[in-house]
């Protein structure tokens, strides 16, 4: 028995052509897609780049004016030391006033991290912003440890007429030195991560001035 192929109307030669165009056709719409889709994650890595670069600028200038407090917040260590020590029994300080340490952002990299726009970036870069953000948050964790045991120091100066306050207040001096001298070394990682990303800082990131020097006034 004989099988038949049937013969296209305009025979074979016309109708592989025919395929071809369609075929062609078929590969120009996916090309098409596959570019509208490239052009649109370009688009969203730009713009969460952009988001990122803004919210680091803006950490930046809170590190730098963070930072320039610190020689005077040594320097505050140091008096209310010698407060303890020569400081009459009865003598106390009602409002003897901390540093002005501003906080950090980081949720634009969370927002990245749980957005498929992350897999767009090149490793490379996915490493450098990784390393920028974990010293913010190691940065945000040495902070508020900072700022808890100020505010605790502060108030142990308005009860320092009472001898177990004096005690306490060293205790405190020795854990701000401590903490003080952790986030500066974190503060150094920080910046490096950000001069590599070329990264400066944006000045809107601290709203309102800092007396940097405030704390260098006698106690």
């Amino acid at each position: 028995m004989h099988f038949h192929l049937p013969k296209p109307l305009h025979g074979w030669r016309e109708f592989t052509g025919e395929v071809g165009i369609i075929v062609f056709g078929v590969l120009i719409a996916l090309a098409a897609e596959q570019l509208v889709e490239a052009v649109h994650w370009r688009e969203g890595v730009g713009q969460m780049r952009a988001a990122m670069r803004s919210e680091l600028a803006v950490d930046r200038a809170r590190l730098e004016s963070n930072l320039a407090q610190d020689p005077c917040m040594r320097a505050r260590l140091h008096a209310i030391l010698g407060w303890v020590a020569s400081a009459p029994t009865n003598a106390h300080i009602v409002d003897a006033g901390g540093p002005s340490l501003w906080n950090y952002h980081s949720s634009t990299w969370d927002i990245n991290k749980a957005s498929p726009i992350a897999a767009h970036f090149s490793l490379r870069e996915q490493l450098m912003y990784a390393a920028a953000y974990d010293s913010v948050v190691n940065e945000q964790r040495y902070l508020l440890d900072e700022q808890k045991n100020w505010a605790e120091m502060i108030a142990t100066l308005s009860s320092g007429d009472r001898p177990e306050s004096r005690g306490q207040l060293e205790h405190d001096v020795a854990i701000a030195k401590i903490q003080l001298d952790d986030r500066e070394s974190n503060s150094r990682f920080f910046v490096r991560h950000l001069d590599d990303l070329g990264i400066t800082a944006d000045p809107r990131g601290t709203p309102r001035a800092t007396d940097v020097h405030r704390l260098c006034a006698p106690l």
